[in-house]
């Protein structure tokens, strides 16, 4: 069957080859005049912003990154590429387009490319200094029992004062309350990666479907054994508004995907689809009032090639315009942001994280970190504060201390072991200024998922971590979940 899906598959392409060749009697392109330089600001920057050489070691870029760009520029074989997936999924990429079947330039002028990028890119990154921390002493550790060690969800409820833990191995959600004693458990048909209540529908869960890279459209919004909606491409991030005025909450879901994938609103009523962007790489949603015109937008961070955090204002009935409000390089591994009143004059600003490095340039990168980016009243931003951590997956921006500024919890899924940096804490001290500090027996150690809230009922946040690592327990006896019980005003 496998053979018979790869024949089809070459039949359909070839076929729409020959029959665009025949038709249009392509001509050999020619080189241009053009510099390696002028080239790849071209073709390099069409779609994001123009990756520089320096940014990456030379060893990436020409065993890499360039490799894939050349087979979305019609210069590669990309036959070999689709052959590494399943029948179904060859057929889903196809579909996309993304692998023009004639080349965008001459083979000449690709090659001008590939050696400005081997002559100008550096053979390794300088790294950042290790910078030192002290001793967290301001929360006290309590680990949560829980049979799982790959852990893709973790959420609290403040209101029904219960923990809710998605797993990747089982694709489970297990819910515990205060007391820490587990109270529900469910299996599910893939993980379970958010999960809502709706006033109407009661508790929704988003399901992923296929966690690793694909672009296999599995994925699942639930109510209860109910399928709202199906076939959702990766999905990541759910918000419950009501987008069209009918009083009834919609779902804003960001469609993460891989190669393909969008950010779109679900009618609540008819489930019917409205994209927002038909680009992949949606990771991270929020409906507010960003320009403080009483109508609340969406913000959302995107990620993958064309790396951005992007406002899509509320023009009424349910229809939303797109404008980026900060633009990133391809390379720099968005992962997070939170739009919160960091200085206090009126407006929102952004704490946002960039570390993901699971992608085709795997090693540490010095502009991996935390930073802050203050607005100018005019949705204007630049950048005020920038700490380095290697991987930083997730930013929180709460007072846990109660002392009327914000604060910072930063976890890491790819650390430098040696900084104690997957987890650390930020303490505010005023005007964007922060004392780091971690905890040594979790601060070494891979954490994916990170949420706050009030778990032991005291009036302060405390703050939940999670973590997808297979050897965790088995290297730090630290269990795959644990709770930071907050005791800094006691």
């Amino acid at each position: 069957m496998r053979y018979f899906a790869i024949g089809l598959l070459l039949v359909c392409v070839i076929g729409y080859s020959c029959k665009k060749e025949s038709s249009s009697e392509m001509a050999v392109l020619e080189e241009s005049n053009l510099t390696g330089e002028e080239l790849a600001k071209i073709h390099c920057g069409s779609c994001h912003l123009f990756p520089e050489p320096k940014s990456l070691p030379k060893a990436i870029w020409l065993r890499g990154v360039l490799p894939k760009m050349a087979l979305r520029l019609g210069m590669g074989d990309y036959m070999q590429e689709l052959m590494s997936h399943s029948n179904d999924e060859m057929m889903a990429i196809v579909k996309t387009g993304i692998y023009p079947d004639h080349a965008a330039m001459a083979k000449q002028d690709w090659e001008k490319i590939v050696k400005y990028y081997g002559d100008n890119a550096p053979d390794s990154l300088n790294q950042n200094q290790i910078l030192k921390t002290k001793e967290l002493l301001g929360f006290g550790l309590k680990e949560q029992k829980i049979d799982a060690k790959e852990i893709v969800l973790t959420q609290f409820d403040s209101t029904k004062k219960q923990l809710s833990v998605g797993t990747s191995a089982k694709s489970g959600l297990y819910v515990f309350v205060m007391n820490k004693k587990l109270t529900d458990s469910v299996l599910t048909k893939s993980p379970v990666v958010d999960l809502k209540y709706h006033k109407n529908l009661g508790k929704v869960t988003l399901e992923v479907g296929i966690l690793n890279p694909s672009d296999l459209s599995e994925g699942r919004l639930m109510a209860g054994n109910k399928v709202l909606i199906d076939k959702l491409h990766r999905p990541v991030n759910m918000v419950l508004a009501d987008l069209n005025g009918d009083n009834y909450e919609d779902f804003i879901i960001a469609n993460f995907g891989n190669i393909a994938g969008n950010l779109a609103w679900y009618d609540g009523k008819t489930f019917k689809e409205n994209v927002l962007i038909n680009e992949p790489g949606a990771r991270v949603v929020y409906h507010v009032d960003f320009d403080g015109d009483g109508k609340k937008d969406i913000l959302a961070l995107m990620t993958q090639g064309r790396e951005a955090i992007v406002l899509f204002k509320n023009t009424g009935n349910g229809e939303f315009d797109m404008k980026p409000l900060l633009s990133f390089p391809p390379y720099f591994g968005s992962s997070y942001f939170e739009a919160k009143d960091l200085d206090f004059d009126g407006d929102l600003d952004f704490v946002y994280t960039n570390g993901d490095n699971a992608d085709l340039s795997i090693v540490e990168k010095p502009f991996h970190g935390v930073r802050i980016y203050l607005n100018n009243g005019k949705a204007g931003f630049s950048e005020k504060y920038f700490y380095p951590i290697n991987g930083a997956s997730k930013v929180m921006a709460e007072d846990f201390d109660n002392d009327k500024d914000f604060d910072l919890a930063v976890i890491s899924f790819f650390p430098d072991t040696k900084r104690n940096e997957a987890f650390l804490y930020f303490a505010g001290t005023g005007n964007l200024n922060f004392e780091v500090s971690s905890k040594r027996k979790v601060s070494s150690h891979k954490w994916l998922t990170m949420d706050s809230g009030d778990f032991d009922n005291d009036g302060d946040k405390d703050i939940v971590l999670g973590a997808f690592n297979r050897d965790l327990r088995k290297k730090a006896g630290v269990s795959s979940v644990i709770i930071l019980e907050n005791f800094l005003k006691k």
